[in-house]
């Protein structure tokens, strides 16, 4: 089907769940690269995970990168089939409720584990740093048994609807089905005030968190060459632990606001700034896993081995450049009877 054909088509609604009646104009193309960077970038990073396993052994935060891999995967590769097939049929495809209730499900169940598994990433960084002792003694099932806990928790928080605490709708332009935010129902409001309330305080959390790290990595003495490894090693860690962090809040706020402003609202909107906000929430999955490729700690080391070396080479040509400058100098004052030990003493200070 062209795309003269996928644009420009009118949403017709015959239940609670759908759109209002409106002209629809929303191309296919954001949504075919998320699918496509999504699942690609995530199963890379889950590749590069077990390919790398031998070095790091499995300790907890790279569990915990390999469950925010998985979660990020699951959350795309199993709602965007039903995505595209509403945008290639030119938006005359309708979500049955079922389908609708599946698709929220696993978008609010992806959104608030991926937040939840960020800050707990956050916390094991927070313990290694702050309370070494505790945390070797500790590790050993940790990160499995927090993201037991997250997926639980999570899970239980995105099912509220199938209980009646609110419901799923579907949203601008009927592609996307999530927790009914742009309702007056008091259900439905109470269910929004709970995911984003829940959501606001695992970005507080979150951020807490970073910069206890960060200044407790930044304060500590650096006493041996041991001391040294492991505060460029946590110095590593923290650099890619706060692009994803910047990531997520850049991402996880706007949907939390909208949710808020529309729970609040007489008139709660459902339309593109709906679709914008929740796009750019999807897009923190899509993003996450690339972070991890390109800021992986190998390729860290080789970046700052390059800088090292672009510095030193810039050093040295900088000295020969004073060398030249200063012999060229000297040769100026030897034609004008400057006494030779001048030209020695240049040199030595050199």
């Amino acid at each position: 089907m062209g795309s003269d054909q996928i644009m420009n088509k009118t949403v017709n609604v015959n239940n609670s769940n759908s759109t209002p009646d409106e002209i629809v104009s929303e191309s296919i193309v954001p949504p075919s690269l998320q699918y496509g960077f999504g699942v690609l970038g995530n199963i890379m990073a889950i590749f590069f995970l077990c390919r790398s396993a031998g070095e790091y052994k499995w300790k907890p935060f790279y569990r915990l990168v390999c469950g925010l891999a998985i979660t990020d995967l699951c959350g795309i590769a199993l709602v965007y089939p039903a995505v595209m097939l509403r945008y290639t049929s030119g938006f005359t495809y309708e979500f049955p409720k079922p389908l609708c209730e599946y698709c929220s499900f696993w978008f609010s169940f992806a959104f608030m584990s991926s937040a939840l598994i960020v800050s707990a990433m956050s916390f094991d960084r927070f313990l290694a740093v702050c309370y070494p002792l505790y945390y070797r003694n500790s590790q050993d099932k940790r990160a499995n048994v927090m993201l037991l806990a997250i997926w639980v928790f999570t899970a239980t928080v995105s099912s509220l609807n199938l209980v009646g605490i609110g419901s799923a709708k579907n949203f601008y332009p009927g592609s996307w089905c999530f927790i009914d935010f742009a309702n007056t129902g008091v259900m439905e409001r109470i269910n929004t005030y709970i995911y984003s309330i829940i959501g606001f305080v695992i970005l507080s959390i979150t951020f807490v968190l970073n910069v206890a790290v960060t200044y407790s990595v930044c304060r500590k003495p650096v006493v041996t060459t041991v001391c040294n490894k492991r505060k460029r090693n946590d110095i590593y860690i923290i650099v890619f632990l706060f692009s994803i962090v910047t990531l997520f809040s850049i991402c996880w706020v706007p949907l939390m606001v909208r949710m808020l402003t529309n729970a609040s609202a007489r008139t709660p909107k459902n339309g593109p700034e709906e679709l914008l906000v929740v796009r750019l929430t999807i897009s923190n999955s899509i993003v996450d896993p690339w972070i991890y490729i390109i800021l992986r700690r190998e390729n860290l080391v080789k970046i700052a081995a390059l800088i090292r070396r672009l510095n030193s080479r810039k050093h040295k040509q900088g000295n020969i450049f004073n060398i030249e400058t200063c012999a060229g100098g000297n040769r100026m004052n030897t034609s004008e009877h400057t006494p030779k030990s001048s030209i020695a003493s240049c040199t030595t200070e050199l």
